[in-house]
């Protein structure tokens, strides 16, 4: 045998490893030939000298690939036991079994060499620390992971050739079956009505989002096939997935090729998605448009778009008419809209390209709007019958085509039904077990045609009927009226004007009115200027309850408390808004009510006043400790007579000496003091808040609160009544 004298008794003390690996599961299963091999290995070991209890087989990494690092355990494994010494030899079928990449194989030869282990294939044994195997063993492991290289590259090669023919499909898009080497349209009728509804409905809303809308309000499922299935499901509409069949170039009977990569042209920007594909061949099968109209609808997609500047985006709900085409006459950029009391087109990109404070403009949009919508309407009421015949048969067909999709699964639904009756039928009606699941399919399927009758026939009974000629008649001079009607939304109304006006600049003069120029599609351009509208100053009326309210209230509290205050009682501003402080300070300044003046020091002799909250953080006890001394009477409380008002304490001088530290001498808790006097605790509060008894307020210690000062023969009461009369007098 081929180099077994490079086995010593030192290899044979120590373990045989063999490692057995398969690159995918997929050869895991079928190439059960090339498994078996490498088991065999162990024969191998055993004719070197190798007895089977020091043996170890490592197969923990079938159907994983050697092409990457680091994610292999069985050979992690295998390093680690070359590394510890235990391993003698290892045993691969070929190098590629081992590693398919330089880095892991060099490391495990570099281990081999250092530990004195051999590499054992089927035929030859190889000691890594001699100079020739080791370079041997160093040419094999890098034309192993070059031929991975020509793999993948001879791969890749086969697929951009048949890419370059038309014939690359990984799987079928939406709608469509595999035909030969090529696609065509799926034969199901209903797939195609629910592909050409996706169309339909986005020629009718203008975005992707609406064609979903509409898609999901008259019902219709979108048909989606399963990577290795023939089986259509039937799913809800869904933006991405209505987005999926707008973007495919197959819809348009067109084959690509390279479309998830990005490319960019000499000057730096950015390639169109047709022009950066890799292989695009237009008219290779039938689509369900044409291509010049699938290139329109990427068109429309593209414009929806507010990623890059300049682009007009999909109209949407706003008042705002010129959402989209207004552009500023100064720096050429897309104006934005605010929406206020009304709404108003500005142009702040001055302020952010340069840091000025002086914005571009900002001008109020609705006489704008007003103007442009009546020149608009001059241009298009002669041909505002056409467009009225044009409507109704877009409404026609819209409904025919629903009708169309209803019948299609009625179509489907009988299908199914009459297969599920055959299945039973040819049963044997005694196979209870078989029969009972089959008789339940049919029953299924017939509820199921059943509820495709009626909805077919909902359909029906929603036919729209079709107007005579003479309905149109003098709708040319009646679309003002529809222009205005609550029924058309306002983005009908930015789609209509978007169907002639290429944009509208807009630009401040110097005498303050507005310069307007409609860029109509075409080339025609039109000027006018509108005044600028002064804005009337609104005049608020206050509640004249809430102007007293907070009038008294400025006496005692600041501006955000009487805030916290009015909404506490639900109370609203002049605008419906809730109160803040800065709109109590705005309602005062309107009322000349006087803000709240926090006394200086010295200037109220009876103490200052302070809230709860901050009274108790002063003096180092709880809230609740202030609560009950107020309620008790031993402290001071001032509360407005206003619902939801805060309690504040007055702090002088001689109650806060009544905090303290440590009780002074000939203080006793309150506890004791009850004991020793025999009343109440009531009765105890009651004589310190009439002045009857001394007391004070420990703030820490193990025995904090109130303190009382008892003398040392105050045994009996110091009016001499008696407990029970002072308790029931109480």
């Amino acid at each position: 045998m081929s180099g077994s004298s490079r086995i010593t008794n030192r290899h044979l003390e120590r373990w045989a490893a063999v490692y057995v690996r398969q690159s995918t599961q997929n050869q895991v299963l079928r190439n059960r030939e090339s498994r078996e091999r490498q088991y065999g290995l162990k024969d191998r070991a055993r004719e070197l000298g190798w007895p089977d209890e020091r043996i170890l087989v490592i197969d923990s990494d079938l159907g994983q690939s050697a092409a990457s690092q680091g994610t292999r355990s069985g050979f992690e494994r295998l390093c680690e036991q070359v590394s510890q010494g235990r391993i003698g030899a290892v045993f691969g079928i070929e190098v590629s079994r081992l590693a398919r990449n330089t880095i892991e194989w060099f490391q495990l030869l570099d281990l081999c060499r250092v530990n004195g282990t051999v590499l054992v294939e089927d035929s030859q044994v190889y000691a890594p620390g001699r100079e020739d195997d080791g370079l041997i063993l160093g040419i094999k492991g890098t034309f192993s992971a070059n031929e991975l290289s020509v793999i993948r590259a001879r791969m890749e090669g086969g697929r951009r050739s048949k890419a370059q023919r038309g014939e690359l499909y990984s799987h079928p898009p939406v709608g469509f079956v595999r035909e030969g080497s090529g696609i065509r349209k799926d034969p199901d009728l209903r797939v195609q009505a629910a592909v050409e509804a996706v169309f339909a409905r986005f020629r009718e809303g203008g975005s992707g989002l609406q064609a979903t809308h509409l898609l999901r309000e008259a019902g219709v499922q979108l048909p989606s096939r399963p990577h290795g299935s023939d089986t259509v499901t039937w799913r809800d509409a869904t933006y991405s997935r209505v987005m999926d069949i707008l973007r495919n170039p197959a819809m348009g009977g067109a084959y690509a090729f390279g479309k998830a990569r990005s490319a960019y042209r000499d000057d730096g920007t950015l390639l169109a998605p047709e022009e950066r594909w890799r292989v695009l061949k237009p008219g290779r099968h039938d689509g369900y448009v044409s291509w010049p109209e699938w290139l329109e609808v990427q068109e429309a997609l593209a414009a929806n778009s507010t990623v890059r500047d300049r682009k007009r985006g999909a109209a949407r709900e706003g008042a705002a008419l010129l959402q989209g085409l207004a552009v500023c006459g100064n720096c050429g950029r897309s104006i934005q809209v605010r929406y206020n009391t009304g709404r108003s087109y500005y142009c702040n990109q001055r302020t952010a390209d340069t840091g000025e404070k002086r914005s571009c403009f900002s001008v109020g949009g609705i006489e704008i709007d007003r103007v442009v919508a009546r020149r608009f309407l001059e241009l298009v009421s002669p041909a505002g019958a056409e467009a009225a015949m044009a409507a109704a048969q877009a409404v026609a067909e819209r409904a025919e085509t629903a009708l169309r999709s209803q019948q299609l699964e009625l179509e489907h639904c009988r299908y199914e039904a009459g297969l599920a009756e055959r299945r039973y039928r040819q049963v044997d009606p005694d196979n209870r077990l078989i029969a009972a699941t089959l008789e339940r399919e049919w029953e299924m399927a017939l509820r199921a045609m059943e509820s495709a009758e009626h909805a077919l026939e909902a359909a029906r009974e929603r036919q729209p009927e079709e107007p005579p000629p003479s309905f149109f008649t003098d709708l040319g001079t009646a679309l003002e009226r529809v222009w205005d009607a609550p029924e058309t939304t306002h983005r009908d109304r930015k789609r209509l004007l978007a169907c002639l006006v290429e944009e509208v600049t807009l630009q401040v003069a110097e005498d303050g009115r507005t310069e307007v120029v409609i860029h109509w599609r075409g080339g025609r351009a039109d000027a006018f200027s509108v005044k600028r509208q002064k804005r009337r100053p609104v005049r608020r009326c206050d509640d004249i309850d809430t102007v007293e309210l907070v009038r008294r209230l400025a006496q005692f509290y600041p501006d955000v408390q009487i805030a916290g205050i009015l909404n506490g009682q639900g109370r609203r501003s002049a605008r419906g808004l809730w109160f803040s402080a800065s709109l109590v300070e705005s309602l005062r300044r309107r009322h000349d009510v006087p803000a709240y003046r926090k006394p200086a020091a010295g200037e109220e002799e009876d103490g200052e006043l302070l809230s709860v909250r901050a009274a108790a953080r002063e003096l180092g006890v709880a809230d609740s400790t202030l609560y009950r001394w107020v309620n008790a009477g031993i402290l001071p409380g001032v509360r407005p007579d206003v619902p939801g008002a805060p309690l504040r304490v007055r702090m002088g001088a001689d109650f806060r000496s009544r905090f303290r530290l440590d009780p002074p001498e000939g203080f006793v808790p309150l506890r004791e003091a009850v004991q020793r006097l025999g009343v109440s605790r009531q009765t105890v509060w009651q004589r310190v808040a009439s002045g009857k008894l001394e007391s004070c307020h420990v703030k820490r210690g193990a025995v904090r609160g109130l303190y009382v000062r008892l003398e040392a023969d105050a045994l009996p009461l110091f009016d001499g009544t008696p407990p029970d009369q002072e308790q029931g007098s109480a």
